[in-house]
């Protein structure tokens, strides 16, 4: 919002949190420091403060998840607007698109992770299992993206994030399906885990290899062939 052509405290916020998201200080899908401590570091109030999150929100730069926090769902505008364009795309379309982004993704990843990775991968894989042993679909879904995108994290690339990002946002219902619910109920270590382990262990052909097991059982479920692997 300006005034008279001058620039609001508003709109300094918004753009200092745009920037603070571009420059990597908050990745695809972190979570945002909580309104006392960004207000703080920014010199905001809360009522600017809350003004301009609302702003992003709406641009879908951030998204808010009730008792969660408010979450960076997207790099930049550009990206907003491919997610637009991905919406009602075909699923197993979607699927042969991921694969040219996870496989590779998991390669970089099991060359570049640091521990903070890990935790994160770790900390969705968690998450997953305690969803799947509570048929929690939506906690599955959520968690199962998590993971996905920690990947694409963990490959240190922010041009790939931000169109991974749009990808996931857009296309979900590619992500699970209950047959994979299912399977990561029961599997004690399911293809996910065997994921995690080759990115721990840098080994990235097994990482690329298993990324692609993974969107192949993806495939089969939604095609209704049986599968002959864990994982979803």
């Amino acid at each position: 919002m300006t005034v008279n052509g001058r620039r609001s405290v508003v709109d300094d916020a918004i753009d200092d949190i745009r920037l603070r998201i571009r420059e990597g200080e908050w990745g695809l899908g972190d979570r945002i420091p909580p309104e006392p401590e960004l207000g703080k570091a920014l010199g905001l109030s809360r009522a600017p403060l809350r003004e301009a999150l609302r702003a992003l929100v709406h641009a879908g730069l951030l998204v808010t998840r009730q008792g969660d926090g408010t979450f960076v769902a997207a790099v930049d505008e550009q990206e907003v607007a491919l997610r637009k364009g991905l919406q009602g795309a075909d699923r197993l379309e979607a699927i042969e698109v991921r694969r040219s982004l996870d496989i590779p993704a998991a390669a970089l990843a099991a060359q570049r992770r640091d521990q903070e990775d890990l935790d994160k991968l770790q900390d969705a894989l968690d998450r997953r299992r305690a969803a799947a042993e509570a048929h929690d679909e939506d906690g599955f879904r959520l968690a199962d993206i998590d993971f996905h995108r920690a990947v694409v994290g963990a490959a240190h690339n922010q041009l790939l994030a931000g169109i991974y990002g749009s990808l996931a946002e857009s296309i979900d219902g590619s992500w699970t399906s209950p047959e994979g619910l299912n399977r990561a109920a029961h599997a004690e270590h399911d293809s996910h885990d065997e994921l995690f382990d080759a990115i721990r262990d840098r080994s990235t052909q097994d990482a690329m290899l298993v990324a692609g097991a993974i969107l192949d059982n993806q495939a089969s479920d939604l095609e209704g062939k049986p599968v002959g692997s864990t994982g979803s």
